[in-house]
């Protein structure tokens, strides 16, 4: 029997024609249907491995059973002359066939776009994040339940009382942020507006919302008048407004913040038909008025980063005043944290950590769910295990984090020190995902967006890590500090590179400075002259130029264990994980150990009972 021939008369290429021209419109329509009805990301791939192993049955069909006249019936009950008609069919098989194929290597030939920040993980050929990053303009329409909480103005009589009517702002700002229903800007983004004169409708085009709050605060004696409105920013019209005038207490400040927060959420709910709102519920802190005005002067210090001895003297004063003012000891413990990195008190680090966790403690146990003070818990015990100056439980410090994101989902800080976690885990995606968030809701948190363009060089995503970092360069959000010196390097960027290797901070005035770019260029030629030359230059510098190690790092600098404090095994590609120094520093600071228990990241995996490996 010929083979062929049998194959044509039972019609298995036919069969075999329609079957891939329908299963390519049904891939398709599967495509466009998870996207536009937001359908989980595994539906298209579902749709696609059913087709697939419905083709050989589908042929198997074809082969035992013919269409006739009559209605199916087995191959061996027809004839050829029973068979329909198919010269017409033939040639409309063979026409879809052919659009089918150029349809294919059109979509080859014109892939879609990626957006500027996706990354992919080439290691694991994982999606991790698309996200815009600093503050391009995003492209997406504004969302009629977008708001953002302006800072109040002073308006007292000696004019005064800012850090009141700030906090007032924040506190209206802190309450609506846990409204899920609403897209609240933060306060980074809101306050950059303060002192400006401009108009509010142009705020709001700016800050991307569609309403707006602003008010003003009077403090006079012991009388307190608060004015508060909700503007619908495209024709600056009012939705809601009222001016509260009490006596002076925190009783009466926290009842007005509350009615403040529920009377906008209920504008916004009756206009928008937002639904399963709850009432809001602010918590009262402390019930001495002396000890708030002080926590509240503290408090743009602390989240300004600026005279921090001041803040943390202004909390002390507090805490004397109320000994069971939960916020003021977290903030405490905060500042303490800090200490390692702004120097405000001359104590050890090993003191500091000691202090931190005990006011963060202190805290707790007034307020368990004080989110701050579980942060600063968890970001005291992470910086010990980096500094191998203490063994703690990876397991607690996460879930310490993940306490205080459920009670402050978008709190940017925290989502930050997460991601910090997670990377130092190795778990990069884990990592990626948490500054995705960070900086969709805090667009100009440099933390977020120097550790992201970190993640994209790691992954060798180099152009896209240069063009990143040179593009929140432009709008003033990152500096040298910042430079993705190797994703700047292969990019191959060179002027960029020796700029940022020359100024002060680095190897200004060294003579070899071209070499290092070479050597970053080639990192897996031998370096070990140019780097012994480097550590020389340094040696002989009445100042020496900070983290010269991560500068050397990239082109074969192989940091001893105690020289290891606060670097991470996975920040450069060039220290390979698997060296000795590497894993002895990934067990001394319990990375391992929480591996054992909790499993491996997709790169690592065990060997043995005491060794591992890593890609």
């Amino acid at each position: 029997m010929n083979l062929f021939k049998e194959l044509k008369r039972r019609n298995v290429f036919r069969i075999a024609g329609i079957y891939a021209v329908v299963a390519w419109i049904l891939m398709q329509v599967a495509g466009t249907l998870e996207a536009s009805l937001k359908l989980p990301e595994w539906f298209d791939s579902v749709v696609t491995a059913g087709l697939m192993i419905g083709f050989p049955i589908a042929l198997l069909l074809a082969w035992a059973f013919e269409m006739t006249p009559n209605g199916v019936k087995r191959t061996s009950d027809g004839t050829d002359e029973q068979l329909v008609s198919t010269s017409k069919i033939d040639g409309l098989i063979l026409l879809g066939i052919i659009i089918v194929i150029g349809l294919g290597i059109w979509q080859q030939m014109n892939p879609k776009q990626q957006d500027s920040g996706d990354i992919t993980d080439s290691k694991n050929n994982n999606s991790v994040i698309p996200v815009k990053t600093g503050i391009q303009k995003p492209k997406e329409t504004i969302q009629p339940n977008s708001i953002a909480v302006l800072p109040f103005t002073d308006l007292s009589p000696n004019k005064d009382q800012e850090y009141f009517s700030d906090g007032m702002a924040e506190e209206i700002l802190n309450v609506l942020v846990r409204v899920d229903a609403l897209k609240v800007t933060s306060r980074t983004s809101a306050f950059q507006f303060k002192g400006q004169e401009i108009g509010i409708p142009e705020i709001a085009s700016q800050l991307k919302v569609r309403h707006i709050v602003e008010g003003s605060v009077r403090k006079s004696g012991n009388n307190l008048r608060i004015t508060a409105q909700l503007i619908v920013a495209k024709d600056d019209k009012h939705l809601w407004s009222k001016t509260y005038d009490r006596p002076l207490s925190t009783d009466n400040i926290f009842a007005i913040q509350d009615e403040i927060s529920n009377a906008i959420v209920k504008a916004l709910k009756d206009k928008l038909g937002l639904k399963n709102i709850e009432k809001l519920a602010i918590k009262q802190n402390t019930q001495n008025l002396s000890a708030y005005e002080l926590y509240l002067q503290a408090r743009p210090l602390f989240i300004g980063r600026k005279q921090l001895a001041k803040a943390d003297g202004f909390l002390i004063k507090a805490i004397e005043l109320d000994s069971k003012f939960a916020q003021a000891w977290a903030m405490r413990a905060a500042i303490n944290s800090l200490n390692l990195y702004y120097e405000i008190y001359d104590t050890t680090t090993e003191q500091d950590q000691i202090n931190s966790l005990d006011y963060a403690n202190r805290s707790l146990l007034l307020d368990p769910n004080n989110a701050l003070a579980l942060s600063v818990r968890a970001f005291t015990k992470i910086n010990a295990n980096s500094r191998l100056r203490g063994q703690f439980d990876y397991f607690d410090i996460i879930n310490d984090l993940k306490k205080s994101l459920h009670i402050e989902p978008k709190n940017s800080t925290t989502l930050l020190w997460l991601s910090a976690v997670y990377w130092k885990l190795g778990y990069i995606e884990k990592s990626a995902r948490l500054l995705k968030q960070c900086i969709e809701y805090e667009p100009s948190y440099v933390p977020c967006i120097s550790n992201y363009i970190g993640r994209h060089e790691y992954l060798g995503n180099y152009q896209k890590a240069s063009d990143l970092y040179l593009n929140n360069l432009a709008y003033g959000l990152l500096d040298v500090q910042n430079a993705p010196l190797l994703a700047i390097a292969h990019s191959s960027n060179k002027l960029a590179f020796m700029l940022i290797l020359n100024s002060p901070n680095y190897f200004k005035g060294w003579n070899r400075n071209e070499e290092i770019y070479n050597a970053y260029r080639n990192p897996s030629i031998d370096h070990s002259l140019l780097i012994k030359e480097a550590i020389d230059w340094i040696s002989n510098k009445q100042i020496k130029p900070i983290s010269w190690e991560a500068i050397l790092i990239p082109i074969g600098y192989k940091p001893q264990q105690e020289k290891m404090q606060g670097y991470d095994v996975f920040t450069f590609n060039t220290l390979k994980v698997d060296s000795e120094n590497a894993k002895k520093h990934i067990k001394g600071i319990g990375v391992f150990s929480y591996w054992q228990k909790h499993g491996y990241p997709p790169q690592c995996r065990p060997i043995g009972e005491d060794d591992f490996e890593c890609d």
